[in-house]
């Protein structure tokens, strides 16, 4: 029993420490590192809601209601977290266009 207290004291403290982060992603406006926190904390809740609809637990025991809901839930998140990729590459390759434009006009300066 003892071994349960301190696996739950662990998992108590990390699970503090990961919701502690993401409060602190969510407070940086325009950071990368606050897109791919949430992008990766969308593809957790689509695999969380995967796991809740393979497992037997239910919100109304005896209807599929509630297992409706979680594959519902679960593509569209996966679906935000995706577009919420395809958009952070976007800018990616903008900003790299960006920064290349920059070397080749910083290179033509020295040249002349």
């Amino acid at each position: 029993m003892a071994e349960f207290f301190s696996f739950l004291k662990v998992f108590v403290g990390c699970s503090t420490l990961l919701f502690l982060a993401m409060l602190i992603l969510l407070a940086l406006p325009a950071s990368r590192l606050r897109t791919v926190g949430l992008e990766l904390t969308k593809y957790a809740m689509v695999f969380g809601l995967v796991v809740l609809l393979c497992s037997p637990l239910d919100l109304l025991p005896g209807l599929p209601i509630d297992d409706l809901f979680y594959v519902i839930g679960a593509i569209l998140t996966g679906r935000s977290a995706l577009k919420d990729r395809e958009s952070r590459h976007l800018f990616d390759e903008i900003e790299m266009a960006e920064l290349r434009q920059r070397a080749k006009g910083a290179g033509d300066v020295h040249q002349n």
